[in-house]
């Protein structure tokens, strides 16, 4: 049976963007129109109540080969030449081979899923690990979990598994998930994760049979499967803290880590969820974009994971390679996170001048050369819950200039890093437009696979380029805002927004919360130090003959990938 697609009058809360996700930073990488997963076929029961159960769909049985789900309103597609075209129609899914994946990383990977630092640790974590839930674009979809439904009030979250074994012949049980559970929940092992996670009584989960683990919370959660699970749950042997040996329970073994270099796997015959197509797959750490896409056309990997909008535009015509575009539902936030706790965007007045001194459609034309949308300062759009009611953020240069001069702003300084296409091309084309409203930018430039090595840096940081999954706003909001964030770049939070943000996750009814969130949204929008300036559609590449990558918060998977020979 394969991962199975949750209904989706129960997806509100899907809540991690940035990169490496909860752990890190913000991601989402696109997926084309055949590289996400099934939706469900027109009659698949749907559940009427509003409720956040998690049954399985029985039709949700195969993976990787299905359209964009309906909320995906700009859906995914995959723009191959017509010769690359004819190859990919004409190819049917192919047993063996292998498939190596040019991928960004981080100068501090341990391979360890409590306390991750990287994407391309990421990458191989959904192919080595089973996670109890995850997100499939708007989609929460079940793993190694069959099943994943509260009580009444949403205090109390029962977990039933599949039956599974790990790598090395042991059963999965119920032991291994609770132990999991509870490690998320550990500041000293999770520092970032368990933030998250700090809602669940460890002391009492319990494990009433090996397939059965009764999670109790201290408050009432509605949205603990889309905002806690769905987003962090990589399900690790009783303790197990991974590492360069780690041992899993999913559709490929971990055979070589190197650090920041590669990591290595190989087919599970006896995954539970169907075995994987591929022999091989590998995971090659190359941090610069334009290396990864000549990595591509040089024969030495066979996907390259975030190339650049202008290369893209330059490989129009490229017969060897395939284009893979996200759309606006699968694309990447691109922002600047003004921290409103700090001098000097704890005046109001210098937050609303940065907004309004940015020439947001002057970012998305230069910077993403047509593979992108304008930004309003909010995460979601064209998807599920996004407020397009709010207006548009409009330049007013003559206002941000007396602004800033209110605020007595002449400089500023602001932390960047190409830590995904086009951050600091904007970062540099943001020089331009301050220096328009008087204020000159300074920018302290870090190396990619050193940006999120020192998360206090982040948090105490004025001034910071960003960029986030393109989740559901709510979802977004429940994760990366208010003064329980484990990863909250602006400091944005009070007792007013906390409350409201409160009682959007306690309800276990949809309707409600989505009636909460339009307010949340509308707040943040008012008071947040975050600017959405564009989305970049996910930008990757591939050989032609590759086919059935799917995507799951930015990390592909290729657990039913077949590679034509």
């Amino acid at each position: 049976m394969n991962d199975e697609r949750l209904s989706r009058r129960r997806l509100l809360k899907l809540a991690a963007g940035s990169m490496f996700v909860l752990a890190a930073a913000p991601v989402l990488i696109g997926c084309d129109a055949d590289d996400d997963e099934p939706s469900p076929p027109a009659g698949t029961p749907q559940p009427s109540s509003g409720a956040a159960t998690a049954a399985p769909t029985a039709a949700a049985t195969a993976e990787a080969t299905a359209a964009a789900t309906p909320a995906a309103t700009a859906a995914a597609t995959a723009t191959p030449t017509a010769a690359a075209t004819a190859t990919a129609a004409a190819a049917a899914p192919a047993s063996g081979g292998r498939v190596r994946v040019a991928n960004g990383g981080s100068a501090t990977a341990t391979f360890n899923p409590f306390n991750a630092a990287g994407s391309a640790d990421y990458a191989a974590f959904y192919h080595v690990f089973d996670s109890l839930a995850r997100l499939g674009g708007s989609e929460v979809l079940l793993g190694v979990a069959e099943s994943i439904e509260p009580n009444v009030d949403g205090t109390e979250w029962t977990i039933v598994l599949h039956e599974a074994t790990f790598h090395d012949g042991r059963p999965l049980t119920s032991a291994d998930a609770a132990y999991t559970l509870r490690t998320y929940t550990d500041p000293e092992v999770a520092p970032i994760i368990s933030r998250g996670f700090s809602m669940v009584d460890a002391a009492n989960i319990s494990t009433p049979d090996a397939r059965t683990v009764v999670v109790p919370l201290t408050i009432p959660r509605g949205d603990f499967l889309d905002a806690e699970l769905a987003i962090s749950s990589f399900v690790l042997p009783e303790g197990s803290i991974g590492g360069p040996g780690a041992i899993g329970s999913g559709p490929f073994k971990l055979v070589a880590y190197e650090a920041s270099s590669s990591i290595r796997m190989v087919r599970n015959p006896d995954y539970w969820n169907t075995p994987p197509l591929l022999d091989e797959l590998e995971i090659v750490v190359v941090n610069d974009p334009t290396a990864r896409l000549n990595a591509l056309k040089g024969g030495e990997v066979e996907f390259a994971r975030g190339i650049t909008p202008a290369a893209a535009r330059a490989e129009d015509g490229n017969d060897e390679i395939v284009l893979h575009r996200g759309g606006a539902a699968n694309s990447q936030a691109m922002g600047f996170a003004a921290n409103i706790t700090i001098p000097p965007f704890d005046n109001p007045d210098a937050v609303r001048a940065l907004k309004l001194a940015i020439d947001r459609q002057s970012l998305v034309d230069t910077v993403l050369l047509g593979f992108g949308q304008l930004g309003n300062d909010l995460v979601g759009k064209g998807l599920p819950g996004y407020a397009d009611a709010i207006p548009q953020t409009e330049r007013d240069v003559q206002q941000a200039r007396a602004l800033f001069e209110r605020a007595g702003v002449t400089e500023l300084t602001m932390l960047t890093g190409e830590t995904t296409a086009g951050t600091v091309a904007a970062a540099e084309l943001l020089v331009q437009q301050l220096a328009e409203a008087g204020v000159t930018l300074t920018l302290d430039e870090l190396p990619a696979d050193q940006y999120y090595s020192d998360f206090g840096r982040l948090f105490s940081t004025p001034l910071q380029s960003c960029w986030w999954v393109n989740r559901p706003a709510d979802v977004h909001l429940t994760s990366y805002t208010g003064s329980g964030s484990g990863f909250n770049l602006t400091g944005f939070g009070n007792e007013e927004y906390d409350a409201l943000l409160a009682s959007a996750q306690v309800s276990v009814d949809r309707a409600e919360r989505l009636a909460v969130v339009q307010q949340l949204l509308q707040y943040s929008f008012d008071h947040d130090g975050m600017v959405i300036w564009g989305y970049r559609e996910d930008l990757n590449a591939s050989v032609p003959g590759l086919t059935g990558v799917s995507f799951t918060q930015s990390s592909p998977r290729f657990h039913r990938a077949s590679l034509e020979a």
